[in-house]
């Protein structure tokens, strides 16, 4: 990710709609999805243009419009890379997981021995389900 102050709102707004999306798209694409959400489209084509500037968007190739060629264009990162650096930038790392993932299941405020049970037993969960994912890819 080459942004490194992070994403404005507006900007975060459409980049979590494209990684929803998880698919290419031109700016018109774009646009006509998100006219509902009461995007404007210049607001939209600028917000685009900086978000490509700034290495968030990727042309992932071109599509024929009427007369002219359209840019498709997808998300440089993932979701999941994005927010793991903004949570760096705020001092949280790998030492925070177990914190974090408690957070998550809702069990932070619990005694620790009630959450340490809870939390190892989602990360053996988690191990359980890339392993068994692993697995398959080996097969193939």
């Amino acid at each position: 990710m080459k942004k490194q102050d992070g994403l404005t709102a507006r900007e975060e707004s459409l980049m979590n709609f494209l990684w929803e999306a998880g698919e290419p798209m031109t700016a018109g694409e774009m646009a006509e999805r998100l006219e509902a959400e009461g995007w404007n489209t210049v607001t939209l084509f600028k917000t685009v243009q900086n978000l490509t500037e700034e290495g968030c968007l990727n042309v992932i190739g071109l599509e024929k419009n009427k007369k002219s060629y359209a840019r498709k264009l997808f998300p440089a990162f993932t979701k999941e890379e994005y927010y793991a650096g903004v949570m760096m930038r705020h001092g949280i790392d790998s030492r925070s997981i177990a914190d974090i993932t408690a957070a998550f299941l809702g069990v932070a405020d619990k005694d620790s021995k009630e959450r340490d049970a809870k939390v190892i037993a989602k990360l053996e969960e988690i191990i359980g389900a890339l392993r068994s994912a692993g697995d398959e890819k080996d097969a193939d």
